[in-house]
């Protein structure tokens, strides 16, 4: 019988005020949408390091019939230019910097060429002799790539040296201002559902003082008369949060997994819908605990019992 007269009470209320519930909804879902871009933002970036970290982070690129550099005037790589790279790796001067390192032939440089231009027609005009010898290296430490970049830039022989963090660097940085940015709008965005709330829960309180004082009357413990207050802010911030995660679903189906994640390659790009099913109940739980606590502090300044 309790249970049915607070959800009574919980209708009605919500109906009274039904644009201002309107207003705490919208408010609240897009607040809770910047939340949920900002955590998967800065899941995203923890996983492309990760993924980064776990490849070679660094890649030495020797000289083919085609480079232009300086070190590169004398031609192609010779061999023994190329076991001078070799024999610098597994040497002593950078035995603390490398974890391990693979080479790449002209053969395997061929290949994976032919595999990422399938179907192009200038594919065929190129042998394994047009490749470049590549190494691959893999550091202990991600941040000293730049000394190991230092080592080998303009050693006769090598066209290019390519430190992966850093070329991915620009990209990162955009995430963490998007991520900042995001979380910043979603906080102010958040204080205005809040003081919605606040609101709500005060004209609430305002159309039934009538109501409030004959359950004092009768008995009504103070739990039962603020539970239907309490529990109006928590549905439309629930609803909210719901409508936030449908948002974000369709952000990143569409967008992430439909556009991204082809376009820059899906090992880099690890967030997607699969994300919302951690996502979405953190978003609805904190709107409803946000919520709540707002409607806590109003019902203790507005609702004496």
């Amino acid at each position: 019988m309790r249970a049915r007269f607070i959800l009574g009470e919980i209708v009605t209320g919500l109906w009274r005020n039904i644009a201002m519930v309107i207003s705490v909804v919208i408010v609240t879902a897009v607040s809770l949408t910047f939340v949920g871009t900002g955590m998967l933002m800065q899941k995203q970036i923890m996983d492309m390091k990760s993924t980064l970290v776990e490849q070679a982070q660094v890649t030495i690129y020797l000289c083919s019939p085609h480079s232009t550099t300086a070190s590169c005037a004398g031609g192609a790589a010779t061999d023994a230019q190329i076991a001078s790279v070799r024999d610098a790796l597994e040497g002593e001067v950078l035995a603390p910097y490398i974890s391990s390192y693979s080479e790449r032939s002209q053969d395997q440089a061929l290949e994976i060429y032919q595999e990422q231009f399938a179907g192009e027609g200038f594919v065929s005009n190129f042998t394994a002799e047009d490749m470049p010898v590549s190494f691959h290296i893999t550091l202990d430490d991600a941040d000293d790539s730049a000394a190991v970049v230092e080592f080998f830039q303009g050693r006769d022989g090598v066209d290019e040296v390519t430190d992966l963090l850093s070329a991915f660097a620009p990209f990162i940085d955009v995430l963490n201002q998007s991520t900042l940015f995001a979380l910043g709008l979603a906080g102010l965005m958040l204080v205005a559902a809040l003081l919605l709330v606040a609101t709500t829960i005060r004209m609430s309180v305002a159309g039934r003082r009538r109501e409030i004082a004959i359950m004092r009357l009768v008995g009504a413990s103070n739990v039962f008369i603020r539970a239907p207050f309490l529990l109006e802010g928590a549905v439309a911030a629930i609803i909210g949060g719901l409508i936030a995660s449908g948002m974000l679903w369709v952000g990143l189906h569409y967008i992430v997994s439909g556009w991204l994640a082809p376009t820059l390659g899906e090992q880099l790009i690890t967030v997607g819908p699969a994300d919302l099913i951690w996502a979405a109940p953190i978003l609805v739980g904190l709107g409803a605990v946000l919520s709540v606590a707002s409607s806590v502090v109003s019902l203790n300044r507005y609702l004496k019992v």
